[in-house]
């Protein structure tokens, strides 16, 4: 990986900016950015972990159940059903919360910071297990 930063580094400004969002109220900007933590969490596993071709195409992909799949696979982890179910809500709140159209929602503040909570809880839990040796926070 070139450039000053990494996919972890990244990762905890969008859960910074996450937080930013969630005391002003835009609910919906802070879950997308907690959707955005984990999949540069699970990117920097695969960037730093993964061998073939098809890691690489997983760089450009947003569905969190298919790379902490990868990611399981490289690292030696199992994600509970739990986890795997997080993560498909968190890839349909991506996806629900920034366009119009019939799937479009708006979060609560109670959804919103319990999403907030859960990814915090996962970057403390995974980020060290799955991405070794990454640089420290600043």
């Amino acid at each position: 990986m070139s450039g000053k930063y990494s996919y972890i580094d990244i990762a905890k400004d969008d859960l910074r900016a996450a937080q930013t969002m969630l005391r002003a109220g835009l609910y919906n900007h802070s879950v997308r950015l907690c959707q955005q933590c984990v999949e540069k969490i699970l990117k920097e596993c695969i960037a730093k972990h993964g061998t073939d071709e098809t890691d690489l195409f997983l760089l450009h992909i947003h569905k969190l159940s298919r790379l902490a799949t990868r990611c399981g696979e490289l690292r030696g982890i199992a994600f509970s059903r739990t986890e795997m179910a997080f993560f498909r809500e968190l890839t349909d709140y991506y996806f629900d919360t920034n366009y119009p159209g019939e799937n479009y929602i708006q979060l609560s503040e109670t959804e919103a910071t319990q999403t907030y909570d859960e990814v915090l809880s996962f970057q403390k839990l995974y980020e060290a297990i799955l991405c070794p040796n990454s640089k420290e926070e600043k």
